[in-house]
Formats: C-alpha cells, sequence, structure tokens
C-alpha cells in the first residue's frame, strides 16, 4: 500500500503503484505515472505528462514535468 503523506496533493487522475512514498506537501499532477518503489521527497512537484519507473527516487523541491526555467533550452 502506498504511504501518502496528508499534505500531499494527488490528482485523482494520477497513477500511483502500490508501494509508493509520497512526502509532505509534494504535489502529483494529472497524467502522471509513478511505478513501484519510487519515493517522492517533500514539496517535490510533478506534471503530466510524465512516467516515473521503478525505484527512483525524486529529491525535496524538484518538479519534473514542468517547462525549463531556460528559455533558450530545446
Amino acid at each position: 500500500m502506498s504511504q501518502v503523506h496528508p499534505t500531499a496533493i494527488i490528482d485523482p487522475k494520477a497513477k500511483i503503484a502500490d508501494d509508493v512514498e509520497i512526502s509532505p506537501y509534494a504535489v502529483i499532477g494529472a497524467d502522471v505515472e509513478i511505478d513501484s518503489g519510487t519515493w517522492i521527497g517533500p514539496h517535490a512537484v510533478i506534471q503530466g505528462p510524465t512516467t516515473i519507473g521503478k525505484e527512483n527516487r525524486i529529491y525535496q523541491f524538484a518538479s519534473v514535468g514542468e517547462a525549463p526555467q531556460d528559455k533558450k533550452y530545446q
């Protein structure tokens, strides 16, 4: 069973495996898939479309699936 902190915000359309751990204040958006054994750190933001495979660690304050901050990036 997933361990989701009560302050985490998870879109109902997100697909989360049974043994994922989601830390305080993490935000998981729609069209996000997180596979087994993954740990999402505090205040991390994951927006879709994003797929995260098995046994990954997304550290605190990370932003995944968003537009890059470097506007020159292609």
